[in-house]
């Protein structure tokens, strides 16, 4: 903001090139004009900032429902999920991938891709998923529960995959399965399931 001295004639109006040899009255009224557009700068710079704040600062409400779009079914390969990263550190790295395994020692299995129309972030804490195949491992159902960790990925794909034991053989497809998304209440969000799945 520009202040006038009114003691003094330097005046730190220099700043924007006024004639300090001006009359007195019209350099107060330049000023004073000069000093209104430094406020008016202020005023917006911080009103601007106020809101960019209060939208960063307020999330999005976790969601009380959620539509699986597409499941994409396909085995895969433990090398797929190998990143350069890896061979350095030694650990797995998501990136920005959400991956639930049966067997979480063990990758190479098959994989189902849930394709959410939301970010996964939006979903309360403590969403489980509830998958249920029937394999070629046996003739009964097999079910299995997982529960989405606390820290997760930007994104709108969830692997969920029948790892290790659960299926030992490269080969093969699930002949029918649903998928369920509940909240940590048991509470259904959503749900999806095979065309084979609805002729049982």
């Amino acid at each position: 903001m520009v202040w006038i001295s009114r003691g003094s004639t330097a005046l730190s109006c220099h700043r924007y090139n006024l004639n300090l040899d001006a009359p007195r009255g019209k350099l107060d009224k330049l000023c004073a004009l000069a000093n209104l557009t430094d406020m008016r700068i202020l005023l917006i710079t911080a009103l601007v900032g106020s809101l960019l704040a209060g939208c960063a600062s307020t999330p999005k409400p976790a969601l009380t429902s959620v539509e699986i779009v597409e499941i994409k079914p396909r085995y895969i390969e433990t090398e797929s999920f190998k990143r350069i990263s890896e061979y350095l550190t030694g650990k797995e790295y998501l990136g920005d991938r959400v991956i639930l395994r049966s067997d979480p020692e063990a990758r190479a299995g098959y994989y189902f891709t849930l394709v959410l129309d939301e970010d996964v972030r939006r979903l309360p804490k403590g969403t489980q998923i509830s998958g249920e195949f029937f394999t070629p491992k046996s003739v009964e159902k097999q079910t299995h529960e997982f529960t989405l960790p606390a820290k997760l990925a930007s994104t709108n794909e969830i692997f969920v995959g029948l790892t290790g034991e659960d299926w030992p053989q490269s080969g093969g497809v699930p002949a029918a399965w649903r998928f369920t998304i509940t909240d940590a209440n048991g509470k259904r969000l959503g749900e999806k399931q095979s065309y084979l799945w609805g002729l049982n």
